[in-house]
């Protein structure tokens, strides 16, 4: 009896611990095929306007931005992150001026997963950056 008292503090504490500390419960069996993605990067979302495309090109600058940090002495690591971000800033240029350069996105999209390849990267950065891969390519299904 004392064991199985023991056994629900525990579990008691453990779920407790874990709600207050805000990490939703999670199912061993969803039979949805649902994704649960970290509360940071949450399933792919963004707006189906020029503007949530453009929060989109400065959300994905940002994440490749934070991976340059981790490169260490790998030059052609670097120079793909800066030919990403060149090409990123050109596409929202284009935007800016209201045309959508499919091409430039398909560039774009293609230096996001040269990134994703080839470069080094921790693994939040690599979560960040498929999430913004997926969203660019949902993007561009979207024929914006």
């Amino acid at each position: 009896m004392k064991r199985c008292s023991r056994s629900i503090a525990v579990l008691s504490l453990f779920c407790g611990t874990m709600l207050v500390a805000g990490v939703p419960p999670t199912s061993t069996s969803s039979g949805s095929g649902y994704q649960q993605y970290p509360p940071q990067y949450g399933p792919p979302q963004y707006s189906p306007t020029p503007e949530g495309l453009r929060d989109l090109v400065a959300r994905t600058q940002e994440d490749i931005r934070r991976s340059e940090h981790f490169v260490q002495g790998e030059h052609h690591q670097l120079d793909r992150c800066r030919d990403a971000e060149k090409n990123l800033s050109t596409f929202d240029r284009h935007l800016t001026k209201g045309h959508y350069d499919k091409g430039g996105l398909d560039h774009v999209i293609g230096d996001v997963q040269g990134i994703l390849d080839h470069n080094t990267l921790q693994a939040e950065m690599r979560d960040a950056l498929l999430r913004d891969a997926e969203d660019l390519r949902a993007a561009r299904a979207r024929h914006y």
